[in-house]
């Protein structure tokens, strides 16, 4: 029997995919760092050189980082482009559309020295036009505002689910049913905003459902464009009855028969 593996023979993934980069995303770095636990943050870079604030419902004061403090704290993790000032891009042209992508991911690449390859959506609106400027600005994967509720692994990358909002009721029957499912390549996504865990008293309840998956030796802590691109490479790999060949530029694991077997970039095992 063949089942696909994650790197370093891990059964699962998990993933924290956070918005906006603000004030909370200091103490909500700490806490993952703790926990060997990798993010996906994505930033708007024109909110942050403005320093925006607005007031949450709750009162409170919700403030983007600036690009001084952000620029350290996110190392580790992976920074994505979520616009240049979080529009809503239901109105906006094709042009306008790809201006906010480009200028904010050459912002972002400026600021953290560091590739930027996806973009997350703003809002709750997508569309065909949105996908495509998003391959024309050269993105690898797009996460859009829908959630999955499953643990299978993303199949189309430019229409990503994360698999649950932070804010479900349904978050720790989620989070317990990801240790305990023998699912093939099962990932576990969880997005939010760090605003929400100030305004809901929600810290205390994140770090439980961290300690949870971090106790766990079977899980790859990974961010959005490590999946993306091991997954592309695993699903591109030819398995017959006879062998695996490795197509890809990564190496790719497997159990097979019970043992784990790593298979390296352009490398073709014999099954028999």
């Amino acid at each position: 029997m063949i089942k696909k593996l994650y790197p370093g023979g891990k059964e699962k993934a998990f993933n924290m995919t956070y918005d906006d980069g603000i004030v909370q995303d200091i103490e909500f770095i700490e806490m993952l760092n703790k926990y060997g636990i990798k993010a996906t943050i994505n930033l708007n870079s024109g909110l942050m050189f403005q320093e925006f604030a607005w007031f949450h419902d709750c009162g409170m004061v919700v403030k983007r980082l600036s690009p001084e403090r952000a620029k350290h704290l996110y190392e580790g993790h992976e920074i994505a482009s979520h616009t240049l000032n979080h529009p809503y891009m239901d109105s906006l042209s094709a042009e306008q559309i790809l201006h906010e992508m480009v200028e904010d991911r050459d912002n972002l690449e400026t600021m953290f020295d560091t590739a930027v390859s996806g973009f997350a959506v703003p809002f709750d609106y997508y569309s065909p036009l949105i996908e495509e400027c998003v391959r024309i600005a050269g993105f690898e994967y797009a996460r859009i505002s829908e959630t999955s509720l499953s643990y299978k692994p993303c199949e189309d990358y430019y229409r990503w689910k994360a698999g649950i909002f932070h804010l479900s009721s349904e978050l720790e029957s989620f989070v317990q049913g990801f240790t305990d499912t023998d699912e093939e390549l099962a990932v576990c996504q969880i997005v939010g905003h760090s605003y929400d865990l100030d305004a809901v008293h929600g810290w205390d309840r994140m770090e439980k459902l961290l300690n949870l998956v971090a106790a766990q030796d079977n899980v790859w802590f990974a961010t959005n464009i490590e999946l993306v691109r091991y997954l592309q490479a695993i699903r591109k790999a030819d398995i017959t009855g006879d062998h695996i060949e490795n197509l890809s530029d990564m190496d790719i694991w497997y159990n097979i028969d019970g043992k784990v077997t790593v298979v390296r970039s352009g490398e073709r095992i014999d099954l028999k």
